[in-house]
């Protein structure tokens, strides 16, 4: 007994904290008993398992996976944010990779099965309902913590039962099982915490019957895809792993996948969650979405709180990373910035005619006109406001502009960048006189030919969504955050649940999903018709896939990225979709950017590169990440490796 208590202890090392501690305070030391043997104890032993679940939140940092995804450092939040990683963000100093190897959380599933494993035996200290809710809870923990290595891995081991440290290698070298076993266990164990976890259970931050419906929403999802789209990367022609499938399975697995995707969204839609609507503003309505903690919308959050006794731990950098300078932030300015590619996805002004020439506006805020809502709730434009100050952005002047936009990018129009030729660039604060009149080269807010990449605009718009606007200035610093981070919400079930439908030839059942987004959203074509053309060109990048799809299809996918764009999910989309080494093909972000033309009295925008020719490239190695190889040097059945390792 005393070696398992002191076990025990050890475990609470690691799991005496959580991001809102599940309103629990220490009580001394713990052993197996007082752990599995009351409700407290069980709290208490869960609330570490759930700051270590692979949720990509504010603060992910996908190469520790020992760290509650907490990096360090407050830019690596930043440079690693899977926004960046993708290109759904542009910055200066991230580039596409694998979002971090050695993820391999079998420390924490162990935790998980000794509790599976020895929970029965305390079966008779709690009512049926209570046991059978918080043995379904340690199944939807094992089935996250599964998810976060399918996902990158494929098949990995499927370990069910807690191993003796001291046996022998035919007991603890255990085997890779096939991918398609790996997605199936997922389902099986979500499945079992559907059946036996309660609805009524509403505590922030713990899982219910719904919560696990959420999940094995997204990751059937995802295991649909993946079944029907990996055959296209041919890795069976050559790599072993494939051809054992342990990464990839057939395409004939596919439906059963997008099946149980979609029944575990019509349990949500049975449940109390309906899409948030509580602001007359559409715009304000959507932005609002993600900061308040009594959303209708949201599933389960991730709670933060910079007031806990833990400090740090329970607080982000995201106003920090994404407010300008000047006074928006007490820090040294935004890191991110909304690229033009992403915009264009969203009903938005027409700013070049047919002709090829920049339209006129008075103002460089009437970009905002027409704008779909959602776009406006997701992002910042010149003109709107944000604790106190209005947004100027503007990035140079033009003394005239005869010619059409395209001339002006191939530097037709341009004379060097300064002050006696027709464009003018500067730095923050910088003046030129035209004509006897003194003139603002840049808006406040960028973007600055002086300045590289913090704190500068680089292009005509900023972050929106997840921004605090009631934050005061001097808390916008590192650290300093603590709106909550949304794990799911039913605009994302509703958008998973129309892609599986859609995938299972049901079409028109599926844009009933689509209608539903976009009319909370505010767009003008609330159900587009149905278009089965096929194509095999994506809308990002102009990709070309290597396989074709039907238009409204790229089409859900498109409305996919519009709803959730900022959310990190389109980087593990186009790994699903097998798409990402053609969509992030040299891809080179656009920017739109504003100037005054100085001999009209009007603004124009303009789309252009960005300033420092950056560009994103993904290969075929994005879809797998490698097996561990110290992982592999323990235990050498991990092999063989992943596809072109």
């Amino acid at each position: 007994m005393k070696k398992r208590r002191l076990a025990y202890i050890a475990l609470l090392g690691g799991l005496v904290f959580s991001c809102r501690e599940l309103n629990l305070e220490p009580k001394g030391v713990l052993g197996e008993s007082e752990l599995f043997g009351t409700e407290f104890g069980v709290k208490k032993y869960f609330a570490g398992l759930y700051n270590y679940l692979p949720i990509e939140d504010f603060l992910y940092y996908g190469t520790n996976s020992n760290s509650a995804y907490r990096p360090d450092n407050y830019w690596e939040s930043g440079k690693f944010s899977l926004g960046n990683m993708s290109g759904e963000f542009f910055n200066t100093w991230a580039s596409v990779d694998n979002d971090g190897f050695a993820y391999w959380p079998y420390d924490r599933i162990r935790i998980v099965n000794t509790f599976i494993q020895n929970f029965p035996t305390y079966k008779d200290k709690y009512p049926e309902g209570d046991y059978k809710r918080l043995l379904g809870e340690a199944h939807f923990l094992r089935a996250y913590f599964y998810f976060g290595l399918a996902k990158r891995y494929g098949g990995v081991p499927i370990v069910t039962e807690v191993q003796d440290p001291l046996a022998g290698p035919d007991v603890l070298n255990v085997s890779r099982n096939t991918e398609y076993d790996t997605w199936k266990f997922i389902h099986d164990d979500l499945q079992f915490a559907i059946d036996h976890m309660s609805a009524d259970t509403k505590e922030v931050g713990r899982a219910n019957k719904y919560v696990a419906a959420a999940l094995m929403s997204r990751t059937m999802l995802y295991a649909g895809s993946i079944a029907k789209y990996t055959e296209s990367l041919g890795f069976k022609q050559t790599e072993l792993a494939a051809q054992q499938g342990l990464a990839g399975m057939e395409p004939a697995q596919a439906n059963e996948f997008f099946e149980y995707a979609v029944e575990a969204g019509k349990i949500i839609e049975a449940g109390p969650y309906s899409l948030y609507n509580k602001e007359a503003d559409k715009a304000t309505n959507f932005a609002r979405l993600f900061l308040d903690p009594s959303s209708s919308e949201s599933i389960f959050i991730k709670e933060y709180n910079k007031n806990s006794p833990n400090g740090n731990r329970l607080t982000h950098n995201y106003d920090a990373l994404m407010s300008p300078q000047p006074d928006m932030s007490s820090f040294v300015g935004a890191e991110s910035y909304v690229p033009l590619d992403f915009m264009e996805l969203y009903d938005m002004p027409v700013y070049t005619h047919p002709d090829g020439t920049p339209v006129r506006f008075d103002s460089r805020s009437d970009i905002r006109n027409g704008m779909e809502p959602r776009m406006r709730g997701t992002m910042y434009f010149d003109g709107d406001e944000l604790r106190g100050k209005i947004f100027q952005i503007q990035k140079g002047i033009y003394r005239s502009f005869d010619g059409v936009a395209a001339d002006a990018q191939k530097g037709v129009n341009s004379a060097p960048i300064n002050s006696n030729g027709n464009r003018i660039l500067g730095g923050r604060g910088w003046t030129t006189e035209i004509n006897g009149v003194t003139l603002n080269i840049t808006g406040a807010h960028g973007h600055f030919d002086d300045q590289g990449g913090e704190n500068n605009g680089w292009g005509a718009a900023y972050i929106r969504k997840y921004i605090d606007p009631d934050l005061a200035t001097a808390d916008v610093n590192v650290y300093r955050s603590d709106q909550h981070w949304v794990v799911f919400r039913l605009g994302e079930i509703y958008l998973n649940t129309a892609e599986a439908l859609y995938e299972l030839g049901r079409r028109e059942e599926a844009f009933d999903y689509v209608a539903k987004i976009r009319d909370r959203a505010g767009a003008k074509v609330v159900r587009p018709a149905i278009d089965m053309t096929l194509t095999n060109i994506g809308t990002i990048n102009k990709a070309n896939y290597t396989y074709a799809i039907e238009r409204s299809l790229q089409f859900i996918r498109d409305e996919r990225e519009r709803e959730l764009y900022g959310e990190n999910h389109w980087w593990w989309d186009l790994r699903r979709w097998r798409t990402a080494d053609q969509v992030l093909n040299h891809f080179r972000h656009r920017v739109l950017s504003a100037y005054y033309v100085a001999d009209e009295g009007k603004y124009i925008y303009l789309n252009e590169d960005n300033r420092i020719n950056r560009e994103w490239t993904a290969s075929k190695t994005c879809y797998y990440e490698p097996i561990p190889w110290g992982e592999i040097g323990k235990n050498n059945n991990l092999l063989p490796q992943n596809p072109l390792y």
